[in-house]
């Protein structure tokens, strides 16, 4: 009998992806499923292994933000095969099948699953010792950790929910049980998220942190109020919904809690091993290669390196969108066996390792809460004070660029400038229903220019799972 290979059942198996390093506490790996979910111990350190699966190959450890640089025309495969491994060619020439899809489908399942575990045995754990915020604050992260999930999923297998927000999403699984569920529109996921995330934002500590109940390497690679509200800004920005997302922006920028790289510092914020306290990182996932889902030279960091694998450089016309004085334009980096190209250098390794098989992905910064508040205030949301110039101007000042002024053009340009290599552009033509006219590309001229609106804009839902799930409806045209 086949069973949907989404739905995990075993609580106890989140656990082993805790990360030694990330979390001091050991994790527990012989527990049953029952103990460890009884208790708030058990259900902590379960919260704690759900953080693991995001450090993927198959999402932000290096695929997920790969293919959407690559598909929106930041990267290329260079020409130099003999120096490059051949990795990444399917995004790349948007040659994707069934078989050959984004492979996040089973890790943010996992995810999801690992998350409802936790959600759904919270009730009635409180003790002398524990009170019902310590519980709710586990289920913040959870909230969100789901939610996230979701938000990568959708936006990846469905059409953008500002252009089709009743066509087939997602499944929507709030339980850890064997199933084939079917499809839920795309408007409803977003729904889903929007509850979880508001939800979480309500019930967690305004100063809560993981970092406060065990020890962590990276104070920013946690769940906290202002994350939830980062996410809630994103996803806001992605349906249109305009003064929310300027108003969830704002409530991160005016947490106090975060601070512009300059034009002087940011060249050397990326490849540290930890965070910066008081600059712009509010979230990341932290990596090592003690967590059970480190990939090796796999990971991002040895991708993007001409001394690693070498096989996502970037593209030209990316690059020459930086002025001279623009500090941004120095995060590149070329070869003397490949000096026609040039890589991202926001994945170097982290400082001292022989090896650049490790690398802290960044997943929101303060420069994008003013990116999305500029967006939003131009397209007609209001908040005292503000405009989406002087939005911008926060930017393009500390970046060593000139100012400019708020166009939907200028708006796109500058987050294609300001999160490149960051796993943001593709995403950002599909919101924006914006079609892709890739300039420097070595492929064929059938998918050089990706128009919109097209099917190409779903990507096929993995064919494991539609021969798994007799109720799996797969994506047109695939």
């Amino acid at each position: 009998m086949k069973k949907n290979i989404i739905i995990l059942t075993i609580a106890s198996l989140i656990l082993v992806s805790c990360d030694k390093e990330f979390l001091t506490q050991e994790p527990i790996l012989t527990q049953s499923s029952v103990l460890t979910l009884s208790d708030y111990d058990g259900l902590n350190a379960a919260t704690a292994g759900i953080y693991a699966p995001f450090h993927s190959v198959n999402w932000y450890g290096a695929s997920f933000v790969l293919n959407s640089e690559l598909m929106g025309g930041n990267a290329k495969n260079p020409t130099n095969s003999d120096f490059t491994s051949g990795r990444y060619t399917v995004p790349y020439h948007w040659n994707f099948t069934p078989s050959s899809t984004s492979s996040i489908w089973n890790s943010a399942y996992y995810v999801i699953s690992s998350s409802n575990n936790v959600i759904n045995n919270l009730e009635g754990k409180e003790t002398s010792t524990v009170t019902t915020q310590d519980l709710n604050n586990l289920k913040a992260e959870c909230l969100f950790l789901r939610s996230l999930a979701y938000f990568d999923l959708v936006r990846t297998f469905a059409q953008p929910y500002t252009h089709m927000p009743d066509g087939p999403g997602v499944p929507i699984v709030l339980e850890s049980k064997i199933g084939q569920p079917a499809r839920n529109t795309t408007k409803e996921v977003y729904e889903r998220i929007v509850t979880d995330l508001t939800e979480a934002e309500s019930i967690i500590e305004a100063d809560y942190s993981r970092a406060k109940i065990m020890d962590v390497t990276d104070k920013a690679a946690v769940v906290s109020k202002e994350v939830i509200q980062a996410l809630l800004s994103r996803v806001y920005l992605y349906m249109g919904e305009w003064q929310k997302s300027a108003d969830y922006s704002t409530k991160v920028i005016k947490s106090g809690k975060y601070g512009m790289f300059t034009a002087d510092n940011l060249l050397s914020q990326w490849g540290k091993n930890t965070a910066e306290e008081g600059g712009e990182i509010i979230y990341e996932l932290y990596a090592s290669q003690k967590n059970s889902y480190w990939g090796n030279w796999d990971m991002i960091s040895y991708l993007t390196n001409p001394n690693g694998y070498a096989d996502v450089a970037s593209t030209s016309d990316l690059r020459d969108m930086y002025e001279a004085t623009d500090v941004r334009g120095k995060l590149f980096r070329s070869h003397p066996d490949a000096t026609d190209h040039f890589w991202t250098l926001k994945y170097p390794g982290k400082v001292g390792l022989s090896l650049p098989a490790d690398n802290n992905v960044v997943l929101f910064r303060l420069s994008e809460m003013y990116l999305n508040r500029a967006e939003a205030i131009y397209n007609g949301a209001t908040i005292p004070g503000v405009t989406a110039d002087s939005d911008l101007l926060k930017i393009t000042s500390n970046r060593g660029a000139s100012p400019v002024s708020a166009s939907a053009t200028t708006i796109f340009d500058e987050r294609r400038k300001e999160l490149a290599f960051e796993g943001h552009i593709f995403y950002d033509f599909a919101r924006n229903k914006k079609g892709i006219n890739r300039v420097d590309y070595d492929g064929t001229d059938v998918n050089r220019n990706i128009p919109f609106p097209s099917y190409k804009w779903a990507l096929p839902i993995p064919k494991s799972e539609i021969d798994a799930n007799a109720n799996m409806v797969q994506n047109e045209k695939y």
